[in-house]
């Protein structure tokens, strides 16, 4: 590389330092918690997020700007995502003019000391996410969706789940894990939204997270307003936002 070590970005300092929103999926791939890829180009790091989320450190050239443009496009064509945090104006400038769509992502971390109590209706009832429970989680937002296998999330991760019988009607669990922090994500079975089961499983896993002595932190599209509900319902205040940049 031109201008930094590769060796620089296993340093959880320089990567807190220069990522400011979204840092624990970065650190969940150089850290060892997660899956995902570290890429060398010209004058920069690309770290990729098993999920697809991909994070440039350091100072990219126009030659990197083209190879990255290049590894969404085959991306794409494999079925898989890259989505691109950033949080400099004139990079995500030099993408929109390869013709890649700008959007926006609001980041939160928890304002509380402990998390919220949340009285379920009758029949519901918060149970960890084990490996009974794990295959039966449908949606898009799933552990899945983040870990490379159930071993892998049953090993490092943590989830609940709200159950009406034998049925999943709410989720949340450990979309992101590194020394400091876990990113939540969350999903409600279409069926059972709007009866504040969300809320149940995301203050429970809170409450663990926090247990463990790390930060709770959430993402959510800019476009979300249901995300960012139950983000501000459950105690989290919003503290970024950056752009995302995808093909």
């Amino acid at each position: 590389m031109n201008n930094i070590e590769l060796s620089k970005f296993s340093d959880i300092k320089y990567i807190s330092d220069n990522v400011c929103c979204g840092a624990v999926y970065p650190l969940s791939v150089v850290q060892g918690f997660q899956q995902g890829s570290i890429t060398e180009l010209d004058n920069s790091v690309l770290v990729w997020h098993f999920c697809g989320f991909a994070f440039l450190l350091g100072e990219p050239s126009d030659k990197d700007i083209n190879s990255i443009f290049a590894m969404m496009q085959q991306a794409k064509a494999d079925g898989k995502r890259l989505v691109l945090f950033s949080e400099n104006q004139s990079i995500t400038e030099a993408f929109s003019k390869l013709g890649d769509v700008i959007e926006k992502r609001y980041f939160y971390q928890f304002a509380q000391q402990k998390a919220n109590e949340v009285v379920l209706p009758d029949g519901f009832a918060v149970k960890p996410i084990d490996s009974q429970i794990l295959p039966l989680l449908d949606g898009r937002i799933k552990p899945s969706f983040s870990w490379d296998s159930d071993e892998s999330f049953l090993g490092n991760g943590v989830g609940f789940c709200v159950m009406h019988g034998q049925i999943p009607a709410a989720w949340a669990f450990s979309a992101a894990v590194s020394d400091d922090e876990t990113d939540i994500g969350v999903e409600t079975a279409e069926q059972y939204r709007g009866k504040g089961l969300a809320s149940a499983v995301v203050n429970k896993t809170v409450q663990y997270v926090l247990s463990t002595g790390k930060k709770p932190v959430w993402a959510c599209h800019s476009e979300n307003t249901a995300s960012q509900k139950t983000a501000e319902k459950t105690g989290f205040v919003k503290t970024g936002e950056c752009f995302t940049v995808r093909t």
